[in-house]
């Protein structure tokens, strides 16, 4: 049975900057002992990308008032190489807006061996954070094993995730899994935003402090997070990962075409650790959100609002909630 982990809002953070530091544990990774073809490394998988057999159209709308324009893009934070989902009506927008605005963002230039200071920060939140219990430890004796085990296929080394929050641990293992897939980061469609503003000298900022997120989700109750944990192990052989022949790139699809389907959200309804993310990952920053495009429209200006898509699904979404405080937003795309 391959892995999974029931988290799909976890792929909301996949643009953020992380760290960790290390520390010494007693766990050793556990070498993997699985039937011949079946006992995987996420490194020795040969990623599929995908097919598009469409004409991309990504949801995009328009806020404006008299003097204010703002074009809001629900984004993908991390792509395969060669997905396509730009058009001519982005490209005419990322050609008239003055500034784009991230959820979040770390720019600061720093020497190579150097930590910048939102990362400075990370570690510290980190330590605030961590357990001198194993997080293995915290585990059924029947998955202790089945932990090590994954963290070694991931290639992920248990000193830097053993005593920090589950959290941690989870996303490392979701991104090692969404990059063996073959999706990354640099392909992602904030960081071709970036470069593009970077190059031409416009204004570049974030909506919000990601630190503060992360701590608001390492403040969800610990063992809700171990019990999600233990449930995605405890459906999972121990052995085989995925097949990559086989990966689903049915969200993927589903943003490139403009279709907004909220069913992967309900499901966290399902789970007490994907409704507890799901308000601090959501239904919070949405909140917050909404305060900042009612105030921002009080200054002119012509902008782009470019957040994950996932904050533009669902009955908590940031296009709701803008609608709930009388400010209407176009679909425009």
């Amino acid at each position: 049975m391959r892995f999974t982990l029931a988290l799909p809002l976890i792929a909301l953070t996949a643009g953020a900057p992380l760290a960790a530091t290390e520390t010494e544990v007693t766990s050793a990774p556990t070498e993997l002992v699985c039937e011949a073809g079946s006992g995987q490394k996420l490194s020795d998988i040969e990623a599929v990308p995908p097919v598009q057999d469409y004409e991309p159209s990504p949801a995009m709308w328009k806020i404006a008032d008299e003097d204010t324009t703002i074009y809001l893009f629900g984004t993908y934070h991390v792509l395969p190489e060669g997905f396509r989902w730009r058009t001519p009506l982005f490209d005419k927008v990322m050609a008239e807006v003055d500034e784009v605005v991230f959820e979040s963002r770390d720019d600061e230039e720093v020497e190579p061996g150097d930590l910048s200071v939102d990362q400075l920060r990370l570690m510290l939140l980190l330590r605030e954070y961590r357990s001198d219990t194993p997080i293995s430890e915290r585990l059924s004796e029947q998955n202790r094993e089945k932990f090590l085990r994954l963290l070694d296929a991931a290639d992920i080394p248990a000193a830097r995730v053993e005593h920090g929050p589950p959290l941690m641990a989870m996303l490392a293992i979701v991104m090692a899994m969404i990059e063996a897939e073959g999706s990354q980061r640099e392909l992602g469609v904030e960081t071709i935003i970036e470069a593009e503003f970077k190059e031409s000298g416009r204004p570049i900022s974030a909506i919000e402090d990601f630190i503060q997120v992360l701590e608001n989700m390492f403040n969800i109750d610990e063992v809700t997070m171990i019990d999600a944990l233990e449930q995605g192990l405890t459906e999972w052989d121990g052995c085989e990962l995925f097949d990559p022949a086989d990966v689903d790139w049915s969200n993927e699809h589903s943003w490139a075409q403009g279709k907004l389907d909220a069913a992967d959200l309900e499901e966290m309804f399902e789970d007490p650790f994907g409704k507890a993310l799901y308000e601090v990952l959501l239904t919070d920053r949405n909140r917050a959100w909404t305060d900042w495009v009612v105030k921002r429209l009080e200054q002119p200006g012509n902008l782009l609002l470019a957040v994950g898509a996932g904050h533009m699904e669902g009955p908590d979404s940031l296009v709701t909630m803008l609608e709930q405080r009388g400010v209407t937003s176009n679909r425009i795309q």
